[in-house]
């Protein structure tokens, strides 16, 4: 079905592409000589030709499926129209010369610079195409005359493809999956139409990897990718994740107190910063004072504390903040909804999640905003899943003071099956997860996902930045992140990264 949309969407579009409208980085003979970087095609002799020979007969089987078949011609349209519509779709935006006006230039220019490359070894090698070979013709018998006036090594179709999928990464590098797969999908419909062996489609995505590493050094390409980048950012309402040192909290608490457990959970209310410690030690301090306020264990609690948020109910109205619900993550596996104030705290309520889905402990994270609360969790390296509840209300706790979620509360689901090492802390904003992840000696990051998309987005390498990325909270147009020192529980490292 969505190969059918994509072809009724291709049909529609204004086919105003002319040549004059192409500006070119470099010239044909600026480009390497492929001729002098990729071995030569394979001789009709050997395993290399055989496997081409096989994987013809793949092709020809394949064109028994309907849709397949009609995505290898549509594939095979030689038009930058055709392929921009293609591949807005693994994008997620629609790249267009008056909405989308710095990508549609990049993409226009770039691959059109790159897909130069191909002219001097099909003219060196002159190869053979599949269905000359074998007397047969290709999915476009019209068209197999003048296609056999040109050398079937390397695919320009292919090229064109990677060369598409390299940019457009580039752009938007959280849409990298999508793309490679769809230009993967490129190259074996050219198989599919008997058009090319696969050892052309393969030197292809060499070639084109080839051409685009080139490209990187053009000064004019730099400053076009980095307009189409700012471009969808701003088009997709993306932050920029711009980081600012703020403090090290240890420089704000006094030598005379005691900060034990590793930093975990982080949140902020008005002027005061909440920083928890594994164990179920909170720090607060207050931002304009620059100094710490208050320091006690958590009465009830000495889980590992690993995420922090405010609500927007309070206990009483005698309460100095909102309930603060702090993410177990550990020993009951619970969220603690938590009294605080800057003299002690008292939990009143616990939830809990029955449902299925997770392997161990899970996480727990607010759109306090709309009143939703999500369970984040999953396996270290492996999928990782959020699942959307309403936020409940104290008047909701049973006898015990506690709420047991369960599959049938779920009201939506996000599953990420790549991207996220480990689930640090988390908040959740509308349709976006804002989510740190790593840990020493891996690289470290800080995720936005798409709740709606079911993927990431945008993904901030703050490796150079400090230790290890831990609690998190959104206030006044920025995530602020805090992190954790090993071994140095008193070295609470405060970052925030622009939302604008």
């Amino acid at each position: 079905m969505k190969r059918l949309l994509i072809i009724l969407a291709i049909l529609l579009l204004p086919s105003g592409v002319r040549a004059q409208d192409i500006h070119l980085y470099m010239t044909e003979h600026e480009l390497p000589n492929l001729v002098h970087c990729l071995p030569a095609p394979p001789d009709t002799v050997g395993e290399a030709f055989t496997h081409d020979i096989m994987r013809y007969m793949w092709g020809k089987a394949q064109r028994l499926d309907p849709e397949r078949l009609a995505q290898a011609k549509l594939d095979a349209v030689w038009s930058l129209d055709t392929v921009r519509a293609i591949y807005s779709v693994p994008f997620g935006m629609e790249i267009d010369p008056v909405k989308t006006p710095e990508i549609y230039r990049v993409f226009m220019d770039g691959v059109s610079t790159i897909e130069q490359i191909r002219f001097r070894p099909k003219a060196y090698y002159f190869r053979m195409r599949p269905y000359a070979r074998f007397h047969e013709s290709s999915i476009f018998p019209q068209d197999d005359e003048w296609l056999a006036t040109e050398g079937s090594y390397p695919s320009g179709h292919t090229i064109r493809a990677w060369s598409t999928a390299l940019i457009l990464a580039e752009v938007n590098p959280a849409a990298a999956e999508a793309l490679f797969h769809r230009a993967v999908e490129s190259g074996e419909s050219r198989v599919i139409a008997g058009c090319h062996w696969q050892s052309d489609v393969d030197a292809s995505a060499s070639a084109a990897c080839i051409g685009y590493a080139i490209l990187q050094a053009n000064p004019e390409y730099r400053a076009q990718a980095e307009r189409a980048r700012a471009e969808y950012r701003r088009l997709s309402g993306l932050p920029s994740l711009k980081p600012e040192f703020i403090c090290d909290f240890a420089d704000w608490t006094p030598e005379s107190e005691e900060v034990t457990g590793s930093t975990q959970g982080f949140a902020m209310y008005d002027k005061y910063a909440f920083v928890l410690h594994d164990k179920g030690r909170l720090c607060i301090f207050d931002m304009n004072k620059k100094k710490m306020v208050a320091n006690y264990l958590l009465e009830g609690n000495t889980s590992h504390c690993n995420n922090a948020c405010f609500g927007v109910e309070k206990a009483s109205r005698r309460s100095q903040f909102p309930l603060l619900y702090i993410a177990s993550c550990g020993g009951e596996n619970c969220c603690y909804v938590t009294d605080v104030n800057l003299k002690g705290s008292k939990i009143v309520q616990k939830i809990f999640f029955d449902g299925t889905g997770y392997a161990g402990t899970i996480d727990w994270c607010l759109d306090a905003e709309n009143g939703f609360i999500y369970t984040y969790g999953g396996r270290n390296g492996g999928y990782k899943l959020l699942k959307k509840f309403r936020l409940p209300h104290l008047a909701d706790s049973d006898a015990k003071g506690e709420v047991h979620l369960t599959d049938a509360d779920v009201l939506d689901e996000t599953r990420l099956d790549s991207g996220i090492n480990i689930w640090q802390g988390s908040i959740v904003r509308g349709r976006y997860a804002y989510l740190p992840d790593g840990y020493q000696p891996y690289e470290l990051f800080i995720h936005v996902v798409d709740l709606e998309q079911d993927r990431i987005v945008l993904s901030k390498n703050v490796t150079d930045l400090f230790d290890e990325p831990e609690g998190i909270c959104l206030k006044d147009g920025y995530a602020w992140v805090v992190s954790h020192t090993a071994k140095e529980p008193r070295h609470s490292v405060l970052w925030r990264f622009s939302l604008q």
